[in-house]
């Protein structure tokens, strides 16, 4: 075995204790998501009409823990704030798998909202931005969270085909695709009866902006330090 093949081998078995690792988290949350909403309702009941709206709920929270740790594992990349912990090679495979994870969850929510009766949308609904009747602007605001974690979600195959820079540009839409998602899960009303919700949002909002505030902060810095480099190559 070659010197050069251990590295990659460790990152494929990071990556391997990771996904399971997230695979158990995200199962162990699922349940006890279930069992919190379950836990004041009747189980025929959910079995019945109201099975798609807890599935719904299901999805979307879970798709937006899972947009909440892609987001914080791609700008503590750009940090480099978890170089100690792990590759970035293994860190972006997991921001990678963890945006595929969140749009399946989105579509889960979606094709649940489209067989629910107890608060029943359309297709144009969900697809079309403001159109629903059920809160119009949160709701759109939904569907253009959408469209955008699809297109950001497919743009890590289009990478090589469009250039890093192009594809660095359209990935800055991830700032907008999770102040879209933050604020579609806030004003929809569909988890404002789960108090515990709200630290959700703000754990999440927090580590984020505190992240990106880091982000900003190292980029000024190291403009500051080129500057006198051009001004002495100019002279």
């Amino acid at each position: 075995m070659t010197a050069r093949t251990w590295p990659a081998r460790l990152s494929a078995c990071v990556i391997a204790v990771c996904t399971a690792l997230a695979g158990a988290l995200i199962g162990a949350g699922a349940l006890i998501l279930a069992g919190r909403l379950a836990s004041s309702i009747d189980l025929a009941g959910v079995l019945g009409s109201r099975l798609p709206w807890y599935t719904t709920r299901a999805a979307a929270i879970t798709a937006y823990l899972l947009l909440s740790g892609t987001t914080v594992l791609g700008l503590s990349i750009s940090t480099r704030a978890l170089d100690r912990l792990m590759s970035r090679a293994t860190a972006f495979a997991l921001h990678e798998w963890l945006s595929w994870l969140a749009l399946a969850c989105v579509a889960l929510h979606v094709g649940a909202l489209l067989v629910d009766t107890f608060q029943p949308f359309s297709p144009g609904e969900v697809l079309v931005p403001f159109t629903s009747s059920y809160r119009q602007v949160a709701t759109g605001i939904g569907v253009l969270s959408l469209y955008l974690l699809g297109t950001i979600t497919i743009s890590f195959y289009l990478r090589a085909h469009i250039g890093q820079r192009a594809w660095r540009t359209l990935h800055y839409g991830s700032f907008a695709l999770y102040l879209l998602a933050t604020s579609h899960g806030i004003f929809s009303g569909a988890s404002q009866d789960l108090s515990w919700m709200r630290w959700v949002y703000s754990a999440s909002a927090t580590v984020v902006g505190l992240l990106l505030s880091s982000r900003i902060l190292a980029g000024r810095r190291r403009h500051t330090a080129k500057r006198p480099a051009r001004i002495a190559s100019a002279a």
